[in-house]
């Protein structure tokens, strides 16, 4: 009767790190990968962040010329 306890026990055991533990341990090893690489180029020297980063800044509207002429504001007379 034990024997059949232990396997069962091991059977859950083996399910739980199988299904659980080990998915997020890979999990976590892979974000802190993707975080030091982000780090490492925020801090490299003369780097520019490219527009898919947090924190890029959109670069400034270029100036338009209009054809059209000036706007004039003025009152209608009666």
């Amino acid at each position: 009767m034990s024997v059949i306890l232990y396997a069962i026990l091991l059977f859950f055991l083996y399910n739980f790190i199988v299904k659980v533990a080990l998915p997020v341990y890979r999990t976590t090893r892979q974000i802190k990968k993707q975080f030091s690489h982000m780090k490492q180029q925020f801090q490299q020297p003369g780097a520019t962040p490219s527009q898919n980063e947090p924190g890029s800044h959109p670069p400034p509207p270029k100036k338009q010329t209009s054809k059209l002429g000036e706007y004039i504001d003025f009152e209608e007379v009666k």
